[in-house]
């Protein structure tokens, strides 16, 4: 505490000064949003990777695998639609604290899962859980003035995060490690967002439905849904490809990591100064290219290469995709939901698809056709774009 005989030297006086800037304005402060996004990320990330190869360790089928993904997607996709709304509608931290301290419940609960409808039920609950807080985040950093590439990199940064420390939890120890350890994570996200004290904003009664803002922005979610449907015929079998081609579990992990990291100095570097329609045709492009790569290799270690590609892919079209949404909508966290609900029908039509394809020629057909919708949800927003923002 700065006191009146401390304030008379000037020196002192500048050291105060600078403390209460920091408190106020500085690290300690404006970091929060992007220690949450990384928490949570990592978290998510640490958990998704090793649950097919945790299902397949209780003798779950390929079918009863796919299932599992997508109904956790299911999850996402409903709650998120329901929660970005009520965002906008009643405010942010509610739903922001609320989501984190469901979360953190429900990634412990997955240890506890050692049969198909035990697993399948409690990722439903995850699921739900993790709809409830993103586009509360999302519209947060936004209204706050964070640069959302930089605020989306901590997200990546959190993927890298989660598939490293995860893979050496599974590679040492035991699967169910990673989930107290996505947990304990999810805890400390919920204890940094109990301390964020929110402005105000403008409330807004956003339609139960909102035709109008999803025609708004139309060309953008239908053209991410087509890649992501195919992204997801591929994730869904993706640490399983990776053990037949010789991964072991602390390979598969890392394997993620190397994506997530060069999402992270993609984002944090380029992403947000290409013009967002840009971003999004070129992200789409390259994904039709790298899905077609990962068909190519034989070994483990010819995966690697790919996984930057992968990273800038994503980057582009993600960064490009929200940038798109937050610019040309006052409803930031509707709009910022609905992407996430895309994201979630996508990881439930992928899923879904990817268990009947690849009874017919393997994991590396789901890679062709993963490639083929790719490039037509290139052409789907290069034909309908708008205008340049």
């Amino acid at each position: 505490m700065c006191t009146d005989e401390t304030v008379r030297d000037s020196r002192v006086k500048f050291k105060c000064a600078s403390v209460i800037y920091l408190t106020k304005n500085g690290d300690a402060w404006t970091m929060k949003p992007y220690l949450i996004r990384f928490l949570t990320f990592a978290a998510m990330m640490a958990s998704w990777t090793y649950i097919p190869i945790f299902a397949r360790g209780w003798g779950m089928s390929d079918t009863e695998i796919g299932s599992v993904v997508a109904f956790y997607s299911l999850a996402v996709f409903l709650s998120s639609f329901v929660f970005g709304r009520a965002s906008d509608k009643y405010g942010r931290k509610l739903f922001l604290v609320a989501g984190l301290m469901l979360s953190s419940i429900a990634f412990f609960l997955q240890m506890f899962a050692e049969a198909f409808l035990a697993l399948l039920v409690i990722r439903i609950l995850v699921g739900f859980c993790l709809g409830i807080f993103p586009s509360s985040l999302v519209a947060y950093a936004h209204e706050e003035k964070k640069d959302l590439s930089k605020f989306s990199s901590f997200g990546a940064l959190g993927w890298a995060f989660g598939s490293f420390i995860a893979g050496s939890i599974a590679f040492y120890f035991l699967i169910e490690g990673i989930f107290v350890f996505s947990s304990l994570l999810v805890f400390v996200a919920f204890l940094t967002a109990s301390r964020i004290k929110f402005g105000g904003h403008d409330l807004i009664d956003v339609p139960r439905f909102p035709t109008k803002i999803i025609r708004k922005n139309l060309s953008l979610y239908v053209s991410i849904l087509i890649r992501q449907s195919g992204a997801h015929m591929i994730w869904t079998f993706w640490p399983l490809f990776l053990k037949s081609l010789g991964a072991d579990l602390f390979w598969v992990g890392a394997i993620m990591m190397i994506n997530s990291l060069a999402q992270f100095v993609f984002m944090y570097t380029l992403s947000g100064k290409i013009k967002y329609v840009t971003s999004v045709i070129a992200g789409l492009f390259l994904s039709s290219l790298t899905f077609f790569s990962f068909t190519l290799a034989s070994d483990h270690w010819q995966i690697i290469p790919t996984q930057i590609l992968l990273g800038i892919s994503w980057s582009l079209m993600y960064v490009g995709g929200l940038r798109y949404l937050m610019d040309r909508n006052v409803e930031k966290a509707t709009v910022s939901s609905l992407l996430d609900s895309v994201l979630s029908l996508s990881s439930i039509i992928g899923p879904f698809t990817a268990t009947f394809v690849v009874t017919l020629g393997g994991y590396k057909t789901t890679m062709y056709l993963a490639s083929i919708l790719a490039f037509t949800g290139f052409l789907s927003f290069q034909f309908s774009k708008p205008r340049e923002g």
